[in-house]
């Protein structure tokens, strides 16, 4: 059994994350010290292509073999292992200075209706090579008691977003959305969030297929564009927005596919593409919109915190403001968060929780039938 480090101490960790806009591993380094929680440091380092779209068609595809598999997993093993060392380069620390690793991994597969979530990049990998304790793999505990396994931001938007006199929502866009509601009482009333929809990662796979460029910089392609009412209206028929929470989604349903079988073959022909990118970040804003206004009610003036790379979209921020305007939306970065960390600070932050053996409260945001500690633990 793992020894929990001392709570009086300040404590370095790491947090590895890389989303599902696949673009990047994201690491960001922590200190912990008793309840404060402070970002030291981030970096980020780029996927090579090759590896990006083998990892994109896994998404929509779906289909994989064993020795392809292995050969993912081992290889974002070693693309996050290398993120520590570029992370420790930086920072001039050493691997002993550092408690331990938290990686999400990179998500494949999420299928909450059969008790599994696959994230590859093998932790062990990971610990061997940076001679740093790693904790991953931390959905399956969460869904091996009925949870959807995600989102996990909600209780880690809490440390940084709550207000005392206000509801508040966070809303992380990568590739998928999701949304975390934090009542202003979270002593008696329960953080929840789940996922609402896609988020960036439509919006990406328009501009690699139709601009040959990697995402919509501040939204300026989607803003020379017109939304075509019809077909957001298709869209938004698909069943999962009209599901009750706690749900969660992947870009293995939210995908290039998805927009073939709701739109047609040759539904990239038919529409304008600076329409279709218009349309599609809509898409986004409406979705998330759409959960948010009932979540407040009769509420004013409440916040909205938008962290993950769709903080960056413009375009975006305004469109889901424009849907909003009781509210106001914000980027995190804002409240003195840099929105591209927060995901990598809350997986160091998991790990933290992990080694102190501590269950992490997400029963009420993912359905599971108890909160439960989260990950697995491989040494160096």
């Amino acid at each position: 059994m793992s020894k929990a480090p001392s709570s009086q101490a300040e404590e370095l960790y790491i947090g590895l994350m890389s989303g599902t806009s696949v673009d990047a591993v994201d690491a960001a380094l922590i200190a912990i010290c008793d309840q404060s929680l402070q970002l030291k440091h981030f970096t980020t380092t780029p996927i090579p292509d090759k590896l990006k779209q083998l990892l994109l068609e896994c998404n929509s595809e779906q289909k994989l073999s064993l020795q392809s598999f292995s050969q993912l997993h081992s290889q974002m093993g070693q693309l996050f292992a290398a993120a520590v060392a570029q992370l420790l380069r930086e920072t001039g620390l050493e691997a002993r200075d550092i408690t331990a690793i938290g990686s999400h991994g990179q998500t494949i597969y999420h299928a909450p209706d059969l008790m599994m979530s696959l994230q590859i990049g093998h932790p062990a990998i990971i610990a061997k090579h940076s001679g740093i304790t790693t904790v991953g793999d931390f959905r399956v505990d969460d869904m091996a008691l009925g949870g959807q396994g995600a989102p996990f931001a909600p209780v880690f938007h809490q440390r940084l977003f709550s207000e005392p006199e206000q509801t508040v929502i966070a809303v992380n866009i990568g590739g998928i959305a999701n949304i975390s509601l934090l009542p202003a009482d979270h002593a008696t009333e329960a953080v929840t969030g789940w996922d609402t929809g896609p988020g960036n990662g439509l919006i990406d796979e328009a501009c690699q297929k139709l601009f040959a460029c990697s995402y919509d910089r501040n939204g300026d392609l989607a803003r020379q564009g017109a939304v075509q009412t019809a077909v957001l209206d298709s869209l938004v028929q698909d069943s999962y927005f009209q599901q009750p929470a706690p749900k969660s989604s992947g870009r293995d349903y939210f995908n290039w596919p998805w927009l073939v079988e709701k739109l047609g073959n040759d539904f990239a022909q038919r529409i304008d593409a600076h329409d279709l990118l218009a349309t599609l970040t809509e898409l986004t804003a409406v979705s998330i919109a759409q959960q948010v206004r009932p979540a407040l009610g009769e509420q004013t003036g409440n916040s909205v915190w938008i962290c993950g790379g769709g903080a960056f979209n413009r375009y975006l921020l305004e469109r889901i403001q424009a849907h909003l305007p009781a509210c106001t939306v914000c980027s995190s970065s804002d409240a003195g968060h840099d929105p591209n960390a927060i995901e990598g600070m809350l997986f160091a932050w998991l790990a933290h929780e992990r080694l102190h053996n501590r269950p992490v409260k997400l029963s009420a945001v993912t359905g599971a039938e108890r909160d439960a500690v989260l990950g697995g633990i491989w040494h160096p």
